[in-house]
């Protein structure tokens, strides 16, 4: 049901502006139309105060601080959680705990990056350590004794060996060099001399432009193998001092992460509130406000604002100007079994303000024709219970939607089921089930099955027509009247024709279907203008189409019911029980697997293509009020408490 409308404008002075707004978002039920694109405002548009601005930006930077933390804790914690909001979650006490969470979560990432990169460039010393430990001579471990350490490209160790002999004559005789690869092309080379003589051998060293392996400080006097160890050990505290940034960051994630959500949409709500400033109208001491309001809530609103603001803000319901009457939003009502229908017919375009609205239609005839196709008691519970089990771990979207929209067809599958008497096919035979109305496997019932297709094709498109014809009166359409009209009438010269010839009715209505036919298509071709002696008759042969594609429910449901035969067929033939049933339930998945996607595709299509183009336009605007994002209950007394603060 479309939820009727009405055009309001709130009126008052603008020192109670900063009050009206936030009562507004509280209540949730009224769109606010920008006063830029309404034709009948006098006034001029709002204009945001500086220290709005400037509150907006500050509110925007947090939503984008909050936005950075969410996601990053996201990845540490899988939580969909949301906290309660508190009396302490306004803008101002989110903004600190905001900081303080940041900073924390600064504070650790650095102490990370700095802990892995030390852990880099330990491990580099550590690889070349540990190469150059097992060669070391005994003469390093004296404690008169220093070493130093470089690395030399291969093509340079001949000159090496050359600077090595200079040491050696430096030190008479008392210096020492090893060599050691460390790559495929690095030597790593320890010169061992008398430690008096270390400031001489440096000077020599940088003299010479040799690149020395200088450890870090605390580990640059230590000999190859305490640095070894020394760095192991500091490897490790390095890891486990990582493993407890990781914990502490999971910990912190957990107790804030659906805080920050609760606090995301808080603040969102704030921007919204900026955003609807800029909506209003203004004069030097008054504000105006136009927007939509569901006419059941309007005595609402007037007893919100009385209670609050008594005469100084008046609420008013006033005309609706032509030029906005095919702008109205359209919000709907329906009951919860109707809403996934709704949703599919939103997927198509939503409905225009005067349509009828076809959410219940389709909640109808999509189950029905879908358990006309399917119409079997073994694979409708089976539906029903996988809609069942499966609904319960889905909870919106289009999945949702579908699973909620499979529930009902699988009752009607089992309804139809019954009628043709099939349980997985023809099972429902051995064990001496009969069809209460027709059975759809023998093919003395075929022409039974096409006309009830086509049977219900026609009840399908002369009730979209019945429609259309009202929709037009509603609209004062001519010629949206006259096509749909004619189209009715045409049908019924049709049908009494045919009648006629098949002898089902008196030679005296032959000549009468004739006049008729030629009445409703002159009707629909005076709709269509100049072209319409062409386009009549081309239009009426469409419609013609759209009843014969009511043929595919039989045709769907003869598919179905034949695969199951084959299943319950090749059961018996294979020379295998046990391959038999196997074989057999495979066919039998394959075939609900497509009973499930095909039927509703199919019937889906019915409504969109074959009925909805006999009256549905759509293409108005969904309803979208004025309201908060996070889910709080406000009473009038809370309106009053606000309205003092």
């Amino acid at each position: 049901m479309i939820l009727e409308m009405d055009r309001v404008q709130i009126w008052g002075m603008k020192k109670y502006l900063e009050k009206v707004i936030p009562i507004l978002h509280n209540f949730g039920k009224m769109q606010l139309d920008d006063i830029r694109n309404v034709p009948d405002a006098m006034v001029q548009p709002f204009s945001l105060t500086e220290e709005m601005q400037s509150e907006r930006e500050e509110v925007d930077i947090l939503i984008a601080s909050i936005n950075g933390l969410i996601e990053l804790f996201s990845t540490l914690v899988k939580t969909e959680a949301q906290a309660p909001l508190t009396k302490d979650d306004d803008i101002l006490g989110i903004k600190g705990k905001v900081a303080d969470v940041t900073a924390q979560v600064q504070y650790l990432n650095n102490r990370k990056k700095t802990i892995q990169d030390e852990l880099i460039s330990l491990s580099k010393y550590n690889e070349m350590l540990n190469v150059i430990a097992p060669v070391m001579p005994q003469s390093s471990k004296k404690s008169g004794n220093a070493s130093i350490r470089a690395l030399v490209h291969t093509s340079q160790m001949r000159a090496m060996n050359m600077l090595a002999q200079q040491l050696k004559l430096m030190t008479r005789g008392k210096f020492e060099m090893i060599s050691v690869r460390v790559g495929e092309s690095t030597n790593a080379i320890i010169g061992i001399f008398p430690l008096e003589m270390i400031s001489q051998v440096e000077s020599f060293m940088k003299n010479e432009k040799v690149t020395q392996l200088i450890l870090p400080e605390e580990y640059a006097y230590l000999s190859t193998d305490e640095a070894v160890q020394h760095i192991g050990k500091k490897v490790e505290l390095d890891h486990q001092e990582l493993d407890e940034i990781d914990a502490r960051l999971e910990r912190i994630a957990a107790q804030w992460l659906p805080r920050l959500r609760t606090w995301q949409l808080v603040c969102k709500d704030r921007v919204d509130e900026f955003e609807a400033y800029s909506k209003l109208g203004e004069t030097e001491y008054t504000f105006t406000i136009f927007g939509w309001v569901p006419a059941e809530n309007v005595e609402e609103l007037r007893g919100i604002f009385a209670s609050n603001f008594n005469k100084n803000v008046t609420v008013n319901v006033i005309d609706i100007p032509k030029e906005l009457r095919e702008t109205i939003p359209v919000a709907t009502q329906n009951p919860d079994m109707v809403e996934p229908f709704e949703n599919f017919v939103k997927m198509r375009a939503v409905p225009k303000y005067s349509d009828v609205d076809p959410g219940t239609l389709v909640a109808f005839f999509m189950p029905l024709f879908f358990g006309m196709m399917v119409g079997d008691v073994g694979y409708g519970i089976i539906m029903l219970v996988i809609s069942l089990l499966v609904g319960k771990k889905v909870k919106a979207g289009l999945i949702c939607d579908f699973l909620k929209a499979l529930k009902w067809g699988a009752l009607w599958s089992i309804l139809f089921g019954v009628l043709y008497g099939e349980y997985f096919g023809t099972l429902g035979e051995v064990v001496g089930l009969k069809p209460i109305w027709f059975s759809r496997s023998d093919s003395a019932n075929f022409t039974t099955l096409l006309i009830m297709a086509l049977a219900v094709g026609v009840g399908h498109i002369v009730l979209g027509l019945l429609i259309g014809v009202w929709n037009s009166i509603v609209q004062k359409s001519r010629n949206h009247f006259l096509e749909r009209g004619g189209t009715l009438v045409a049908l019924a010269g049709l049908f009494l024709l045919g009648f006629s010839l098949i002898q089902k009715l008196p030679d005296g209505y032959y000549i009468s279907g004739w006049i008729i036919l030629a009445v409703g298509l002159v009707a629909m071709g005076v709709s269509m203008g100049g072209t319409g002696i062409i386009m009549g008759p081309i239009e009426f042969v469409g419609v013609i189409g759209n009843i014969l594609s009511y043929l595919r429910i039989a045709a769907l449901g003869l598919a179905s019911v034949f695969l199951a035969k084959v299943a319950n067929d090749m059961a018996g033939m294979v020379g295998s029980a046990i391959a038999g049933v196997v074989i057999a339930l495979l066919i039998h998945s394959l075939n609900l697997v497509m009973g499930m996607l095909s039927p509703t595709i199919q019937s889906l299509r019915l409504q969109y293509v074959e009925f909805f183009r006999k009256f549905y336009e759509g293409g108005q605007s969904s309803f979208s009020p004025f309201k908060k994002r996070i889910n709080v209950v406000f009473t009038p007394s809370n309106f009053k408490e606000m309205s003092k603060e």
